[in-house]
Formats: C-alpha cells, sequence, structure tokens
C-alpha cells in the first residue's frame, strides 16, 4: 500500500530540509516549505518576489548570473548540484549543500532546489583538516621524530625524520622492534619502564645508542609515553638527535678526568716538597742527637741523665716526622675524594698549614683571617685546598722577589651575598696590564720560567665549583686574588649538614 498524495505533501511540509520551487523558464520562485522559510527568516509572501541575488551571498561566485547558470543547468541536465552561500532576511550568511532538480509538473516544468545548512560541518571540516595537515607537517618538519609503537614495543607507525634518523625508510621500519634497532637505556621491559607505563605516571626517558650501516653511531633521546585517544592507547616516542651532546658530554668527562689528574699531580709534587722540607729537619736532629750519644758513650765516664736525655730528644724527633709522614698519607688518601659539604674555613686552614712551610723557608711572613665560623660550600675538599695552596705559592714566588719590599702574605675568608670568598693578598709588582678576570685563560705568568698552568687548573677547578678567580689591585701596591664560592643552602635542622672531618695535619 503507498501512501496517499496528501502524505507526501505531509513529509514535505514537515522535512528539515528547505526546498524551493522555481519556474523553470524564469526562476522565479513558486513556493517554499515551511522549513526553508524558517532557515531565511522569510514568509512565503516575502520569498516569492526575491531574486538571487536578494537571498544570496555578496562574494563574486554567488553572484546572480551564476546561480541562474546553475538552476538552467538542472533545465537542460536534469539535475545539479552545488555548494550556495544564501543569505538571510536578518544578513547571516551560510553555506548550503543544495540540489536543483528538473520536475515536470501538470502546469509546466519547475526546478526544484533542496538545500541543507552545511556551515558547521565545513567549518568541523575545516579544523579537522588543519590540525591533519598540521600534524603532518609537525612530523615531517619538525626536529623530533615521533614513533608510535605496539604493546610489544614493534613500530606501528614512524614519521620521515624519525626514520631518517634510524637511517631507514618508514617502510623497512614497519614492524620491527624498537630495540632491535639500537641498545635503549633503560631497557623498554625493564620494570621502572613497565610500571611507569602501567600506572600512567608520566612520560619515560629513553637513551638509545644506533650503529649505522657505515659504522658510525647515532646517539638518539627522547620520550615514552601512553598516549589515549579514540578509546585505545598507543605507546607514543618522541625522539631526537643528540649525538653532539653526548659526544661534548665525553669530551667534557675526559677534560673534567685530565684536570683531576693534573690537580693531583701538583698535589704530589706538593706532598713530595713537603716531605723533602720537613722530615729533613727532625732527621738531621736525631743525625745530631745520636752523634752526641756516640761520643758520649766512647767517653770514659757515662752520665746517664745526658743519656736519656738525648734519647728523649731522638724520640720526640723520630714522632715529629711520623706525625709528618702520617699527615701527608691522610692528605694523599683524600685527593679521590668527591663532592661533599665542606666547611671553606677549614679547607683554608689546612692548606695553610703547607703554605707557611714553604713561606717560612723563604723568611715569609702569614697573617690568617679566618673567622670562628663556618661557611659551608659543596665541593670537592681536596681540589679546593689545591687552589688556594697554587694562588699561595704564586704569591708566594712574587713576594720573595728583591724588589718586594714588604714579605708579607695575607689570607682572608668571609661571606657576602649568598657568597664564600677567600681574599689572599701580597705588596709585589701587581698584574698591570693583565685582564682582572679570566687572568689564567691566556696561561699569563710573570715568571720568566712560568707558564701560567697552575693558574688555568685552579681556574677550571672554582668554575666546576660554580665560582670565579678576580685578580685586583691591592693597596699600597701588589695583588689581591679572590676566589668567590656559592655558599651550601642548610635546612634549619642542620639536615644534609656533614660534619667536617678532623684535620689530618699536626697542631701548629
Amino acid at each position: 500500500m503507498f501512501p496517499a498524495r496528501r502524505d507526501f505533501e505531509q513529509m514535505i511540509l514537515h522535512t528539515g530540509t528547505g526546498i524551493l520551487i522555481h519556474e523553470a523558464s524564469s526562476k522565479n520562485i513558486l513556493w517554499a516549505n515551511p522549513a526553508a522559510c524558517r532557515i531565511f527568516g522569510f514568509t512565503l509572501e516575502e520569498l516569492k518576489p526575491l531574486k538571487a541575488h536578494h537571498m544570496s551571498a555578496q562574494e563574486r561566485q554567488y553572484r546572480r548570473e551564476v546561480g541562474v547558470a546553475w538552476l538552467q543547468s538542472a533545465v537542460v541536465h536534469g539535475s545539479s548540484r552545488k555548494q550556495w552561500k544564501y543569505r538571510a532576511k536578518d544578513g547571516t550568511e551560510f553555506l548550503t549543500d543544495a540540489r536543483a532538480t528538473l520536475v515536470r509538473c501538470e502546469d509546466g516544468p519547475v526546478v526544484m532546489v533542496e538545500f541543507r545548512n552545511i556551515s558547521d560541518e565545513v567549518e568541523l571540516q575545516e579544523e579537522l583538516t588543519w590540525v591533519s595537515e598540521s600534524l603532518q607537517r609537525i612530523m615531517t618538519h619538525t626536529s623530533a621524530g615521533i614513533v608510535v609503537l605496539d604493546d610489544d614495543n614493534c613500530i606501528d607507525d614512524i614519521s620521515p625524520l624519525a626514520a631518517k634518523l634510524f637511517g631507514r625508510t618508514p617502510a623497512e621500519l614497519s614492524g620491527v622492534h624498537l630495540e632491535d634497532l639500537g641498545r635503549c637505556e633503560p631497557r623498554l621491559t625493564s620494570d621502572p619502564v613497565i610500571e611507569r607505563l602501567t600506572d600512567g605516571a608520566g612520560s619515560v626517558e629513553i637513551q638509545q645508542e644506533i650503529i649505522k650501516d657505515d659504522g658510525s653511531t647515532v646517539w638518539l633521546a627522547g620520550e615514552l609515553e601512553i598516549v589515549a585517544h579514540d578509546g585505545i592507547s598507543s605507546r607514543v616516542l618522541t625522539v631526537r638527535d643528540v649525538t653532539d651532546r653526548v659526544e661534548w658530554e665525553r669530551r667534557n668527562a675526559y677534560q673534567e678526568a685530565n684536570l683531576q689528574y693534573l690537580s693531583r699531580y701538583h698535589a704530589m709534587g706538593d706532598m713530595a716538597m713537603i716531605l723533602a722540607h720537613e722530615l729533613g729537619q727532625p732527621l738531621a736532629a736525631s743525625t745530631n742527637y745520636l752523634s752526641g750519644l756516640k761520643a758520649r758513650v766512647s767517653a770514659d765516664t757515662v752520665d746517664a741523665r745526658s743519656l736519656a736525655y738525648g734519647i728523649d730528644q731522638i724520640e720526640k724527633q723520630l714522632h715529629r716526622a711520623a706525625d709528618i709522614v702520617a699527615s701527608v698519607r691522610r692528605y694523599v688518601r683524600r685527593i679521590e675524594s668527591t663532592s661533599t659539604l665542606m666547611d671553606l674555613n677549614e679547607t683554608v686552614e689546612e692548606s695553610l698549614y703547607f703554605v707557611r712551610l714553604r713561606a717560612a723557608e723563604q723568611g715569609v711572613r702569614v697573617y690568617a683571617e679566618i673567622p670562628d665560623r663556618d661557611l659551608p660550600i659543596q665541593g670537592e675538599n681536596v681540589l679546593i685546598g689545591q687552589v688556594i695552596i697554587n694562588l699561595c705559592v704564586n704569591a708566594l714566588d712574587e713576594i720573595v722577589r728583591p724588589t718586594t719590599e714588604v714579605k708579607e702574605l695575607t689570607i682572608q675568608t668571609g661571606e657576602s651575598d649568598g657568597l664564600a670568598s677567600v681574599w689572599i693578598r701580597d705588596q709585589g709588582r701587581g698584574m698591570t696590564g693583565a685582564p682582572t678576570d679570566r687572568l689564567a685563560s691566556g696561561a699569563f705568568s710573570s715568571k720568566q720560567d712560568g707558564s701560567g698552568i697552575g693558574l688555568i687548573i685552579s681556574e677550571h677547578i672554582v668554575e666546576r665549583h660554580g665560582g670565579t678567580i678576580r685578580y685586583l689591585p691591592n693597596e699600597p701596591s701588589g695583588t689581591t686574588v679572590q676566589v668567590t664560592l656559592p655558599l651550601a643552602t642548610i635546612a634549619e635542622d642542620g639536615a644534609g649538614h656533614s660534619p667536617a672531618p678532623a684535620s689530618p695535619f699536626p697542631s701548629r
């Protein structure tokens, strides 16, 4: 049973699709269904006299002759479809998907135009297209490559750049297990990686070593994370080439190791100097006392008290020699020390023990102004101590020159604005003509046989600890060397403050 004609009319009247009936020859509007009237905001009587330019957008592609040609195409070919932008009564323009169809009626042919508003659909489609194209541009041109992995860590999809980083094409990499391309650190199957990805706690940093077919090594670094979309989850790895950074870190590690070696080499040289100087005195004194005892033993009469006194003095000198050897041994052991919380004042005091020995044999007085409080810094005790020794020895070499009238070396410590400082002052010739900062960078040395290597090492050590060395004029003459290091932050309850080790040197 077919619906009655009246039923078709009811369907036309209640459909949400706008319908306009145009006369085939004149293209005048003969009728419009209620949906079309609602969309345009006109009544049927208001719509009938309107022409294409009255109810269409003003752009050139929607001018009247174009609209007429479109409707005429339906008259000629039976139907014609077009995207047409209409204008409502209130001036609002809206894009439609319109189909014009020739219908032969009893009173003559008409053109029926069915249209629906697709403005929102087009806007959404443009947005989706923009997003898709943007993502494609990002995957194609960004410096980071994108790799999509399945649950077994095999490659599902990969951007062209990421494939290039691996030295393959996307097609060659499809389905390949990521770790078959190179060692990953940490391993993708390790418990920490699995737990972090399973818990959704965030991304996991991955570093991968790729050895290409030509034997060259490429280091890739990236972040692996779970990305949820459309009800599914994917493992997405964002990678970039960090070969230059890794190579720089390796070169820097080599330079650091070389710096440690040079620092220890200088420290061992100081130890040899101390042993040669300090042990000579107690050993020479012991030899003198032994010679005296031998003379007394050879005499006809032996004074027991003289013998006891001589033996006692020899014992004291030998104990003194043992103390010196023990102190040097403890110092050498600490050359392997690592960065810890340390007291700069204590390190300066320990270093001055060796400086005073050098100064005493050259007739130089050493004055130290060290406040009775801690100056906590984070660093390597022996290396900082070696810096102080190097700078003080340089100052002593200047002070002992015949032209230097004041044979004094002054060392002072203090703190200001979160920084700890050590000042080393002499009253020698000064360093006129040399830069006040980064003096050592040019291997400056005022000595005829000096290379400035000690200053370079000192500067690198201080810079590695986040500090600086400045060379300033002293008043009334000479040079002030200022070593500045950042103070360590210590909690109010003292947490994190490691007690400073006892001084390994004999008391003065």
